[in-house]
């Protein structure tokens, strides 16, 4: 009964202390708030670029050889079979110049009749698709087969999806540091907040030690309130978050479909993940914060 009574105590003294000091907790709130909704923001940059990049990687990872008209047969199908034993190809996909123009005609649609009865017939080529185990093997497939006499194309993105790891990278970096510089605001918010509190009841807290306070009562009001200024932030910045995704995704989503085939992250798929993330980092921001804060301003 005691702990209980001691529990409550401590809920009554927090929630006192708050609304004592209401300026400088919403202050605490809003900027674990706005320091979580930059790093959901950052976040999701994240998530949606590996998405895009592991898509696009996946439509990418396939050097394309495109086959003069005169090959011979025998060199084709030796090719292939060169091909198919390379311990680094997945598979290899023979196009005949008649399946490249059918397949043409239905990315045209409607209007692939201007494809019918063409000067000189049918200009497109047969063509070889090598789909490698990984990404990284194509540059190698590339240069070892490009100049045979029997090819006389090719086509590969490697550079392209280089270029996307980089861009990838380079916003993790800087979302990185963003949130961190936050962070470390946060933190001094908070520990102002609690700084202020614990001296407006310097008076009280020499009262409670003298009648024989223990150290972790007296501190337990505080980091309540760390814990509340965390889950009060947190939960306003996934809201929030979700909103605004929510807003980019529906404009955003359908013209990264239409020109690049590849889909973002949907809102459904990140939503519990994004608050039970955002809670566990504001709580602990918060409960920190509190728990710097007393050991240096409470003589206990």
């Amino acid at each position: 009964m005691k702990i209980i009574r001691q529990f409550f105590n401590i809920i009554g003294e927090s929630l006192a202390g708050i609304w004592r000091n209401k300026t400088m907790a919403f202050t605490s709130s809003v900027s674990i708030a706005a320091m979580l909704t930059l790093f959901g923001v950052v976040m999701l940059m994240v998530l949606n670029l590996n998405g895009i990049v592991h898509q696009t990687g996946e439509k990418l990872d396939k050097v394309v050889f495109f086959l003069k008209d005169d090959a011979p047969a025998a060199d084709v199908n030796a090719f292939i079979d060169e091909l198919s034993q390379n311990d680094k190809v997945k598979s290899v996909s023979y196009v005949s110049r008649d399946e490249a123009l059918e397949e043409f005609k239905k990315g045209l649609g409607e209007n692939s009749s201007i494809f019918e009865n063409l000067p000189g017939g049918n200009p497109l080529p047969a063509s070889l698709t090598v789909e490698m185990k990984e990404l990284s093997y194509g540059k190698e497939i590339e240069e070892n087969y490009k100049d045979l006499p029997i090819v006389e194309d090719h086509n590969y993105y490697y550079d392209f999806v280089t270029q996307m790891m980089k861009v990838q990278n380079g916003v993790k970096y800087v979302g990185a540091a963003i949130v961190l510089i936050l962070v470390l605001v946060s933190v001094l918010i908070i520990h102002n907040t609690i700084k202020i509190a614990v001296s407006n009841r310097r008076k009280e807290i020499n009262i409670m030690k003298y009648v024989g306070a223990t150290n972790a009562y007296i501190r337990g009001p505080f980091l309540i309130d760390g814990v509340i200024f965390g889950i009060v932030g947190s939960v306003f910045a996934g809201f929030l978050t979700l909103k605004l995704y929510e807003y980019l995704f529906e404009r955003l989503n359908p013209q990264l479909y239409d020109i690049t085939g590849v889909d973002l992250i949907s809102k459904a798929a990140i939503t519990n993940d994004l608050f039970i993330v955002f809670i566990a980092i504001g709580v602990g921001i918060g409960f920190f914060g509190s728990l710097f804060s007393t050991k240096r301003f409470l003589d206990v």
